[in-house]
Formats: structure tokens, C-alpha cells, sequence
């Protein structure tokens, strides 16, 4: 069962300024609604990623220099540890 999603381009992809316009509308209703003890660094708002790459949802391609140790050893959306989850997740959650 294969539900991994198409990867994302590789090459650099920068269309709009940072933070994009629908990043900073996110981001304006994030601060309208959430506790301004809690901090953001930078607002990029990301819709997907594939290896160290990552899309924003205007379109821009970035690379992840803040992932986590999983990410950073693997990469994001690996299409075999997407089928495994899945295939986990059918048979058990917790």
C-alpha cells in the first residue's frame, strides 16, 4: 500500500519575499487567536516537505536546517517509512 505523497522538487524556488502573503495571513490569524506567551520564530508556514526540503504554502522551497533527529537522519515523506507507518497504523494505533 503505497500512500506516499509526490516528492518535492529539489532546486532552489524562491517566488515570493518571506514571510509569502498567505504565510503572513496564517500568521496575522495566529496572532489574533494564540497566547502571545507562546513564540514563533520565523513565520513560514509549511504545507509540505520531501527529504531536507521544505514548501511553504506560497510555494517557496527551503531547505530544513531545524529539523528533529528523525528528520535529519532520514529526510521528510522517505516512501518507505511512509508505507510502513500506514501499514502500522491499519493494523494497530495507540
Amino acid at each position: 500500500m503505497s500512500t506516499a505523497a509526490t516528492p518535492v522538487g529539489t532546486e532552489r524556488l524562491v517566488v515570493t519575499e518571506l514571510p509569502g502573503p498567505k504565510s503572513q495571513a496564517l500568521h496575522d490569524r495566529r496572532k489574533a487567536t494564540v497566547s502571545h506567551g507562546l513564540t514563533q520564530g520565523f513565520p513560514v508556514y509549511i504545507e509540505r516537505a520531501s527529504g531536507a526540503i521544505l514548501q511553504d504554502v506560497d510555494g517557496n522551497r527551503l531547505l530544513d536546517l531545524g529539523s528533529g533527529i528523525a528528520v535529519t537522519t532520514i529526510g521528510h515523506a522517505v516512501p518507505a517509512i511512509v508505507d510502513a507507518v500506514s501499514n502500522q497504523v491499519a493494523d494497530f494505533t495507540h
